[in-house]
Order: structure tokens, then sequence, then C-alpha cells
């Protein structure tokens, strides 16, 4: 009797020492990976650009006009154009000029003329080579011409034009430019006053 309760007890102490060795084992994590770095998480790829879109180009242009004896000929002019996106473009204009004349001829006060202006333009249709493209800006217009006093204007420019691309980096457009509104102190006034010295055309060079 005493021998099977001694038989008893040892059984279930050693079973109770089994369970406890194994518990811990079954208790741990998977381990981590070889290495000890954590894969990132995956994301997302975003659609490569066509070989077509202009999408943050840069381009920096040249005028060109009917010369006197040559079909086309270059201006001093320099244009800047730059894609927000493949549909929409800015293009910012700047003209600064002091011309100061000789004492002898009568005149030693210097003229000047500061004409900042900004268009955007949007492209409601293209093709793979050619788009066209319209939009209006704002510009300002401060000169002094002696012996006049020194004249402010605003102005809204319209421009429609069509650009076509030989390749990505070079293009040649031709462009009309209008102003729909135009305003100088002293209360003058005009209303789609044509520009007259507005491009005829443009070649443009282009950066990625």
């Amino acid at each position: 009797m005493t021998r099977s309760i001694f038989s008893a007890l040892s059984m279930t102490a050693a079973a109770a020492m089994l369970l406890g060795s194994a518990a811990p084992a079954f208790a741990q994590d998977n381990p981590p990976p070889s290495g000890g770095s954590v894969p990132p998480p995956m994301q997302a790829m975003s659609a490569p650009k066509g070989s077509d879109d202009m999408t943050g180009s840069l381009g920096f242009g040249v005028g060109v006009v009917p010369g006197a004896q040559t079909l086309i000929s270059p201006t001093a002019s320099v244009a800047i154009k730059y894609w927000l996106s493949d549909t929409l473009a800015v293009s910012p204009s700047l003209i600064f000029n002091i011309t100061k004349p000789i004492p002898a001829m009568g005149s030693a006060d210097a003229s000047w003329r500061f004409n900042p202006q900004a268009v955007i333009l949007f492209v409601p249709f293209r093709s793979t080579t050619t788009r066209l493209s319209v939009g209006a800006g704002l510009g300002i217009n401060l000169r002094k011409t002696p012996p006049a006093d020194t004249a402010i204007g605003v102005t809204i420019p319209l421009q429609a034009g069509v650009e076509h691309f030989f390749a990505r980096w070079f293009s040649m457009g031709i462009a009309a430019q209008s102003f729909l509104f135009t305003y100088e102190k002293n209360a003058q006034v005009q209303i789609f006053a044509l520009d007259t010295t507005s491009l005829l055309g443009q070649l443009f060079f282009y950066t990625d």
C-alpha cells in the first residue's frame, strides 16, 4: 500500500517536471529573420513618365520675326516656359532697358522701362508632336521717357499659339498676343489693344 502511494507520487512529480520544462519552449515567439533586418513595407509604384510628357521641363527660347531681307531673323528677346503639368505651363517674361543719351544731344535725362509679365497657358488639344495652347496672364509696366513723368500701367494679356516638337528638347512655335485690358496713370484706358510688338514665333530648347 505504502509502496503504491510512493510510486504514484513519484510519477506525478516526474510528469510535473516534464510539463514545466516544455512550457517555456511553447511560450517562445517565432525567431526573428536572419540578419536582424525587417523587410520594409511594400509601396505602390508610380506610373512611369511618358516620352512625350513635358511635366517639369524648363524651356529657354529666342524670338524670331520676319526680316527685311530674310524670311526669319532672331531678336534680342529671350523667353522662358516651365511645364507645371503635361497640359499646364507658365511663361514669364521681363523687359528691362535703360537709355542714357549723350549730353550734347540736348537731353541728359535717361529713359528706362521695366515690364515683368507672366502668362498661364492651358493645352486643350495636343497630338504626339503638336500642342495648341491658350491662356492669359498679368503684367506691370513702369517706364519713363523724359520729359514726361513716370508712367505706371497694368495689363492683362491674352495669348494663343501652336507649338510643334521636332524632339523632346527642341520645338518651334507661333503665337499671337493681345491685351484684353490696359490701364495707365492719367486715366488712359485701352480695351482690346493689339500688341504689335509681340513675337510672331519662338524657338525653344528644353531641359528635363
